[in-house]
């Protein structure tokens, strides 16, 4: 009497397998690894990023705080990285500047070697106090957002990007000031 085949070992499986069993399950396999790498790939995509201090009120101290630090900094901004903008001060007050290139949106920076803002992508140069368009492709100054002081006397800065003041001109206007900023008096 023949018995059956008994051999469970991984030889005798293999052998028990026949070549289109063997495909099919090479290329389920291959399947089901592409399938978890196009997962991997396309979910952090579909994530929603939470801004944290965009579009925020954010409190950045009182006039006359903002005011001495101006004074033993010789006028250096003020930089507020949760909500994207330097503090300046501008001629009779206080602006608060975005950060954004009006050229391409790169985030600009202070460079204290050279006394201003300096656009790293292209070459914008700001001015200090008045974030007005010294050289470079920029086509108008920074865009400046609100600051309204609170019934404490804490100054707050309205960071809504829809909510910009959005200077077409290329100087400084003192009423730039009266829209966006808090004067020294």
């Amino acid at each position: 009497m023949i018995r059956p085949h008994t051999d469970s070992t991984f030889q005798g499986l293999l052998g028990r397998i026949k070549r289109r069993q063997l495909f099919r399950l090479g290329f389920l396999a291959g399947t089901l690894l592409a399938v978890t790498e196009i997962t991997a790939l396309t979910v952090p995509f579909i994530k929603v990023n939470k801004i944290l201090g965009l579009g925020a009120k954010i409190a950045v101290g009182t006039k006359q705080s903002v005011l001495d630090s101006f004074k033993t900094t010789n006028d250096v901004p003020i930089l507020n990285l949760e909500g994207k903008f330097f503090l300046l001060h501008a001629p009779g007050g206080i602006i608060a500047a975005y950060r954004k290139c009006t050229h391409l949106g790169c985030s600009v920076p202070w460079n204290a070697a050279e006394d201003q803002f300096h656009c790293p992508c292209h070459g914008s140069l700001y001015d200090k106090h008045t974030a007005v368009v010294k050289g470079g492709p920029a086509p108008k100054p920074l865009q400046l957002f609100h600051i309204v002081p609170d019934a404490s006397g804490t100054l707050v800065v309205d960071t809504n990007p829809l909510n910009v003041v959005d200077r077409q001109a290329n100087v400084w206007d003192p009423k730039h000031l009266a829209e966006a900023g808090v004067s020294e008096t």
